[in-house]
């Protein structure tokens, strides 16, 4: 099953159970959705057997990648792991990635509970 991305940040939900990707919005401020099966975009609320729910907030998309280049991010117990690079949102947020075991990269989203720093080439700690 191929992930739905939204390039709006929004998804407009259904029952039975289906979200689709927003794509935009209509003269009156209407939510768009492209149909499926035609690829012809419609409002959210007229997708054939599907009763339209609302709209919830997705996660902004990645759409690029920096390199760490030296970034490290500082945790509490005075331990250090290196960003290997930034993630780029859609709306211009970066978010630093750490490596995972398994040779996987995430962003790092700061717990408020954290007392972690990301910091510069060369910034001492």
């Amino acid at each position: 099953m191929a992930m739905n991305i939204s390039p709006t940040g929004w998804n407009a939900t259904y029952k039975p159970w289906r979200t689709e990707p927003v794509t935009g919005w209509d003269d009156l401020g209407y939510p768009l959705i492209v149909e499926p099966s035609s690829g012809k975009l419609i409002p959210a609320h007229d997708l054939d057997e599907h009763q339209f729910c609302g709209l919830e907030r997705t996660e902004t998309p990645i759409v690029g990648v920096l390199p760490g280049a030296g970034w490290t991010i500082q945790w509490g117990d005075d331990t250090s792991d290196p960003v290997i690079g930034f993630a780029v949102q859609a709306d211009g947020t970066t978010r630093p990635l750490l490596a995972e075991l398994g040779g996987h990269a995430e962003p790092y989203y700061r717990d408020e509970s954290e007392s972690a720093q990301l910091r510069g080439p060369g910034q001492a700690p």
